[in-house]
């Protein structure tokens, strides 16, 4: 998800506006100081100052340590520097990528796996900078609403460079030793990024410094994403009252589509790829694509140069789009075997299927691929067995839909909630599948924003599982990787859950030190708390109290608000319940 202009120059202005306090702030510590009475000048020290931010301080001095040279540095050169250092080090491994795909024989599954891992490590490289090319552009909001969305986009960059080791796994040690180490370095410094970006406000208050909210109103001409032209009423003026209303039904009726899509020749296009190929770049405001009933058998891919594109069906057992890509049956792995894979921001999918029918033998074999931001479906049935659902980076939202799968089949490290839907467990036809995990959380570092969060739905296992559900051992989650992070809150739980409801990472004992996992007023057997999970290390596992539980409802975990409610995708802000 590389990040289109309309997107980002809103969220960048919070560098620039706030950048331009700390250089007058570090101007006046610089003009107080007298001459001699200190060995470190007012730069030196607020590169101090903001390393201990990080968790990797000498890669942060060295990256920030030039701007300390600048007596006239702002805040914003600092963030720059920050950035440069996560480009560098992303290219670094970049280079090294193509380098050993220049050695790797034509036909093998190295060769193929680092065309992939090349592709991942230039949406990365392409994120950062196109982050730091718009720094200078005003137009925020809030502080928090800007911060946000700046750390889901550079939280990306570990999200396409981590998923290259993720791919490559351990079947090719040397692929994997030579990639480790380049790819590390520029997560590292993507973490520290993030770190500072999450900061601003501390930073600013070390100099008695406090930035009201209408300071960081700019006065910049670009527009936020999907709130583009509203009218008096707070209906954007290129969707029509009536067709609003109709978005808000869970049958779209005769809603006007920009484009439609019919296997039967009744449309413009018969295929959704084609009817995606005529997107018009440039595009302002919704683009409205209609998909009748039927059978699609294709691999759909929404690009990042695709803003704003609204696909619904007739239904999500009419409108059925299917694939089998797996990692047994085609080689393909989790980043390649989704039948319907969303890079473009702003995406609203509604009243459709989407189904990976590779089988439970099949190992990753992924149905529903989504990766840009703010990406939002509503009424859909996304279906497979292992990695149903692979929400790999940006803010996501599941309404109303019905997810099903056996391993590990809710994943990522986006910020992800899922509300009002149904959570089913498939029973599997490999004998030796003998266990479920529903989610498997996949934030790495601790300063990203990943999140699995599922909230007022029904987890239940399928009715071909019902007779034989205490055979299989079935969890909640287990930590994908260091950092995991799941909530399941307002949900009705069935007995099928383990007591214990979490499970280790099969080798990887050590992603349990700083894993949380937490619950807040579930329902229903499987919600018995009494003999949960407890891993030694600093994550927490178990009940949330109200205050903790509140950060994770819709609001404040999407601040959904700012783009949900413009999407006319209905959500929960909070609790369902008024005593919780």
């Amino acid at each position: 998800m590389a990040l289109n202009k309309k997107v980002v120059v809103s969220g960048i202005s919070l560098i620039l506006v706030v950048g331009a306090v700390i250089g007058a702030v570090v101007a006046v510590v610089h003009y107080q100081k007298k001459p001699g009475s200190e060995s470190l000048t007012a730069q030196q020290k607020m590169v101090t100052q903001i390393c201990n931010f990080t968790d990797y301080q000498q890669e942060c001095q060295k990256s920030l340590g030039p701007v300390s040279q600048n007596n006239n540095a702002e805040f914003k050169d600092y963030v720059k520097a920050a950035l440069m250092s996560i480009s560098e080090e992303a290219n670094k491994a970049l280079n090294t990528s193509g380098s050993l795909l220049v050695d790797a024989k034509n036909g093998t599954s190295a060769k193929r796996t680092l065309e992939e891992c090349k592709n991942m490590l230039k949406e990365a490289v392409a994120e950062v900078q196109a982050v730091s090319s718009y720094v200078g552009d005003a137009d925020m909001h809030t502080m928090e609403d800007r911060v946000m969305e700046l750390k889901a986009w550079i939280g990306s960059v570990i999200s396409y460079s981590t998923t290259c080791l993720d791919i490559i796994g351990e079947n090719d040690h040397n692929l994997y030793e030579a990639l480790k180490d380049p790819i590390g370095n520029a997560s590292a410094s993507t973490d520290n990024a993030l770190a500072i970006v999450g900061e601003i406000s501390n930073v600013l208050g070390m100099f008695g410094v406090k930035v009201k909210d209408k300071a960081l109103n700019g006065g910049g001409t670009q527009r936020r994403l999907l709130q583009n032209e509203l009218s008096s009423d707070g209906i954007p003026t290129w969707f029509s009252a009536s067709d609003r209303k109709l978005m808000g039904l869970q049958d779209n009726g005769r809603l006007r589509p920009h484009i439609v899509v019919a296997k039967d020749g009744s449309g413009q296009y018969k295929s959704i790829n084609d009817a995606l190929k005529a997107y018009p770049y440039g595009q302002r405001g919704r683009y409205i694509i209609y998909v009748k009933a039927g059978v699609y058998n294709e691999y759909v891919y929404v690009d990042k140069k695709m803003i704003n594109v609204y696909m619904y069906g007739d239904g999500p057992r009419s409108t059925v789009v299917t694939g089998s890509k797996s990692e047994a049956g085609t080689g393909d792995k989790i980043s390649t075997s989704g039948t319907f894979q969303v890079f473009g921001p702003g995406f609203i999918g509604r009243s459709m299927g989407i189904i990976n029918t590779a089988g439970p033998e099949a190992r990753p074999a992924v149905a529903l691929r989504t990766v840009g931001d703010q990406i939002a479906f509503f009424n859909c049935r996304i279906s497979g067995y292992q990695d149903t659902l692979y929400m790999q980076s940006g803010r996501q939202f599941f309404r109303n839909c019905v997810i099903s799968g056996h391993v590990d089949y809710i994943f990522g490290d986006a910020r992800a909630y899922i509300q009002n839907s149904l959570i089913i467990v498939r029973k599997s036809t490999n004998p030796q599948q003998n266990q479920a995990f529903i989610t498997a959380p996949g934030r790495q570092f601790k300063h990203e924003i990943g999140a699995i969060i599922i909230h007022n739905c029904r987890i239940v296992p399928e009715q071909k599982l019902v007779p034989t559900r205490f055979e299989v051992r079935t969890y909640l989650g287990r930590p994908w990787k260091p950092y995991s992070r799941a909530v399941f809150m307002e949900s009705t739980l069935a007995d099928f859950i383990r007591p214990e409801g979490y499970s280790a990472w099969d080798g990887k004992a050590g992603n349990t030190q700083h894993a949380f996992f937490g619950e807040f007023k579930n329902r229903g057997p499987g919600a018995n708390l009494a003999k949960r999970a407890r891993w030694s290390g600093d994550g927490f596992y178990g009940e949330m109290n109200r205050a903790t539980a509140v950060q994770f409802t819709a609001q404040p975990a999407l601040l959904a608000d700012r783009w949900l409610k413009f999407a006319n995708i209905p959500y929960l802000p909070g609790f369902i319940s008024a005593d919780a």
